[in-house]
């Protein structure tokens, strides 16, 4: 079954079977590696190497992640709020590392 491509903002998914969603949702959340324009996983490679991010960089991600924390399964919707009102405040890799961290502690990984 081909799912048609999804638009997230500038950000456009394709779903892809090597990258399931572990859960049963009505929408799931779309995986960095799922967009196409490589602009995304571009971001996201910086990200992972701890190098300096440019500010459109900083804004892929963080549509990546809303999309992501609003989708995802999260047992409290209190961590969810708290967690998407973050996001305008990341600011660079050692945010977003700290962001990651606190995201694991609620069983969320988006990277």
């Amino acid at each position: 079954m081909t799912q048609e491509p999804e638009q997230i903002g500038v950000l456009t998914f394709v779903a892809n079977a090597d990258y399931p969603y572990p859960f049963a949702v009505a929408k799931p959340p779309r995986f960095w590696m799922e967009e196409t324009s490589g602009a995304l996983s571009a971001a996201i490679e910086v990200y992972m190497r701890s190098e300096d991010l440019n500010p459109q960089q900083m804004e892929l991600i963080g549509i990546y992640l809303r999309q992501y924390i609003e989708r995802a399964v999260i047992t409290d919707e209190q961590d969810r709020r708290r967690l998407l009102g973050r996001i305008e405040k990341l600011r660079g890799v050692r945010d977003l590392e700290r962001f990651a961290e606190d995201l694991s502690e609620v069983g969320v990984e988006p990277f």
